[in-house]
């Protein structure tokens, strides 16, 4: 494990990273995780992801700004400030250390790799992407939080989220607003363009379920799986299987 470097986003804010892996790698992971979570995900996913590609990547992985051990006001998040942090880190990659660049993403890290669009990207795998219809995404959402005790929703001012470690987790109107207008299948397909895209749907995804996934299949040169899993692979064997799908992307001399 390397201590995490300085890195800062366009905001002055310190990003906070973690470095792993062989460090005579060729090729760099980056890992992007999901909202309201930070650098090991929910249950630890990325902490087992990382740990499965020890042997053969370097990885790094990264709190958004506002979350984790980042500097920042989480009730400042929305797509753009993220895809500023997602930047930093993968300028500081090209900065640093030579080979390609693969980027893992979880759920609505998906949607930030997305609009940010980084160029020299070779593998990409999309794990738990959010439904195509952003309206949906954001009544499901809304649901989902609002049902929290002590919850409070204001699309208009900050929204109060209680959290099962009792944290309260605040997100501002720029988060909505954001999401409003972010168009997902447009983005999807301009990254396709500039990566190797591997999208992985969980097909026990509590959270996104399998509505609004079809429009995905639209887009060209783009491989989509159905695997086993919950939205956050929480089980043994569909984690297990997951990083195996990842190693095999990854490694093999064929794209797919």
């Amino acid at each position: 494990m390397i201590p995490g470097p300085a890195i800062y986003n366009s905001s002055r804010e310190k990003i906070d990273t973690l470095v792993e892996g062989l460090e005579t790698a060729p090729v760099t992971v980056v890992l992007v995780h999901g909202i309201g979570t930070d650098k090991h995900e929910t249950a630890g996913q990325f902490d087992d992801i990382s740990k499965g590609l020890h042997d053969k990547y370097r990885t790094i992985r990264f709190d958004f700004s506002g979350f984790g051990k980042s500097e920042g006001r989480m009730e400042d998040f929305d797509y753009y400030k993220h895809a500023d942090d997602l930047k930093s880190v993968l300028d500081y990659v090209k900065q640093t250390f030579s080979g390609q660049i693969y980027i893992v993403a979880q759920s609505m890290g998906t949607f930030i790799t997305a609009l940010l669009n980084p160029k020299g990207i070779e593998r990409t795998v999309f794990m738990g992407i959010p439904n195509s219809n952003t309206s949906y995404i954001i009544e499901l959402i809304s649901k989902r939080w609002g049902s929290k005790p002590g919850a409070h929703i204001d699309m208009n001012g900050v929204s109060l989220v209680p959290r099962t470690s009792g944290a309260i987790q605040r997100f501002g109107a720029k988060f909505w607003t954001s999401l409003k207008n972010f168009n997902p299948v447009g983005a999807v397909t301009a990254f396709s363009k500039n990566t190797h895209l591997l999208i992985l749907h969980p097909l026990q995804d509590e959270l996104v379920g399998q509505q609004f996934l079809e429009a995905y299949k639209s887009i060209q040169n783009v491989a989509i799986e159905h695997i086993n899993g919950d939205h956050s692979f929480r089980k043994t064997e569909d984690r297990t299987a997951l990083i195996a799908r990842i190693r095999t992307f990854f490694n093999s001399d064929t794209i797919i």
